[in-house]
């Protein structure tokens, strides 16, 4: 089957490693995918800068030039996506969704070929929030509008399912699809040697992180539970595997809290070394994640055996069960984040059986990227809109 994947992307983050992923999925099973973007998201790393970038700060300033900005995507993606579907003939688009994007729906419904829109937030919402939109009801209805003219809508939690129900989407074409890993990547594996005499890890207790740093990601939350904790009294360290723009601030912050000698920053590290690293982890945290998204760093935490560390929150315990593969704490609190923390480092008995559950937790909740694709395929095969050419 051929697909055609379009998206406006260009971060090298999360969003870049799942668009790679799907393609890598697609493709594993046979599937020819060709890609409709002007840039490839893996082509320049994410942002590390504190700093609003130039042009949030000037569409910010100047009225509606954000609804234009996006709105005039559109021009180069009508044009991407007519010249890839005359040429490839395509059996069916895959987008990701971005706001005020038509271009996707616009081309799927002249060719008569079914479009499956993939939602990984409701960007409608996080642009009112940000303070970005000024259209805010146009920008509600266009979201509504781009689901129901696609075939087929993913959304990546059941809590964003509801929420674009809520907005207007159809809840009959509305599927769950939550993240996954590739199996060959992430697995249990033994912690480096090597790696682990490096950093000064022997001997301890380790907390481990992985992500790109950035205010609402609850750093501050976890250095704070670590010193209420009382790990520095103890052979723990909290090991932080990433960068990004609140980088500055966190070094800061673990020396004015006298964290030095416990905190261990990595930097950047490429995607495909990050087994190597969380193969270190004793256990794995998730200090904050906004109410509707799926974190990929629980899935690949769980993938390689890691006990989760994780708010108790409706999307986070879609992923993981509390006492099974995860200790999960109230959002926000320091007190239940350390105290979790806690647990796991004095009774070997519990961390055992969450190891356990986490080692089987991919198998049985699914959450493996080939499986997100034969799903799918399965799905559009059920209701009837593709015709499967061999």
């Amino acid at each position: 089957m051929k697909i055609l994947y379009h998206h406006r992307t260009r971060a090298a983050d999360a969003q870049g490693v799942h668009i790679a992923e799907m393609v890598q999925a697609f493709r594993d099973l046979g599937h020819t995918v060709e890609l409709a973007a002007l840039v490839s998201p893996d082509s320049r790393p994410p942002d590390r800068t504190v700093r609003e970038p130039l042009w949030r700060r000037l569409v910010r300033a100047v009225p509606f030039s954000f609804e234009i900005l996006l709105l005039s995507y559109n021009l180069a993606g009508l044009w991407l996506l007519l010249r890839a579907v005359l040429r490839f003939r395509p059996h069916f688009i895959y987008e990701r969704y971005a706001l005020f994007n038509f271009a996707g729906v616009l081309v799927a419904r002249l060719f008569r070929i079914p479009l499956v829109l993939e939602v990984n937030s409701p960007l409608a919402l996080e642009a009112a929030e940000e303070g970005l939109l000024r259209l805010r009801r146009l920008a509600r209805w266009s979201e509504a509008r781009i689901c129901n003219a696609a075939s087929l809508v993913v959304a990546v939690t059941g809590v964003l399912r509801s929420m674009l129900i809520e907005g207007g989407a159809d809840g009959r074409r509305v599927r769950v699809l939550h993240n996954g890993v590739f199996r060959e990547r992430f697995y249990p594996k033994p912690p480096d040697p090597s790696l682990r005499s490096a950093l000064g890890l022997e001997g301890c207790f380790v907390i481990g992180f992985v992500g790109w740093f950035r205010p609402w990601h609850g750093l501050e939350l976890l250095l704070e539970a670590f010193r209420r904790a009382g790990f520095t009294a103890r052979p723990a360290r909290l090991l932080l595997v990433g960068d990004g723009p609140a980088m500055p601030s966190l070094r800061q912050k673990v020396e004015s809290m006298g964290l030095s000698g416990s905190v261990i920053f990595t930097g950047a590290v490429p995607h495909r070394e990050i087994p190597a690293y969380v193969s270190l982890f004793d256990c794995a945290v998730q200090p904050a994640a906004n109410p509707y998204c799926c974190p990929m760093k629980i899935i690949e935490y769980l993938a390689m055996a890691k006990p989760v560390v994780a708010p108790a929150q409706p999307n986070i315990s879609e992923l993981v069960d509390h006492g099974v593969e995860a200790c999960l704490f109230h959002p926000g609190d320091a007190d239940s984040l350390a105290s979790a923390l806690v647990a796991l480092a004095e009774q070997p008995g519990l961390l055992d059986a969450l190891r356990r559950g986490a080692a089987s937790a991919i198998e049985r909740k699914g959450l493996l990227w080939p499986r997100n694709a034969e799903a799918v395929i399965a799905w559009l095969r059920e209701s009837s809109v593709i015709l499967v050419r061999d």
